[in-house]
């Protein structure tokens, strides 16, 4: 993403910010998405709620 898509984005968003604001967000967002990357994992099947939950029958 370059700097006049991310400054699209920031404005279609409402958030009103100077030039230097978005300048500084958009130099820590290729660190965000690597936040988010590792963060996220695709998960397998084993790791779905559904499959480890165990309902108690009393």
């Amino acid at each position: 993403m370059d700097k006049q898509e991310f400054s699209f984005l920031v404005d279609r968003s409402g958030l009103r910010l100077s030039q230097a604001q978005k300048s500084a967000l958009f130099a820590a967002y290729p660190m965000f998405q690597a936040m988010v990357e590792r963060a996220t994992p695709p998960m397998p099947r084993e790791a779905e709620p559904s499959v480890v939950f165990t309902p108690e029958v009393k």
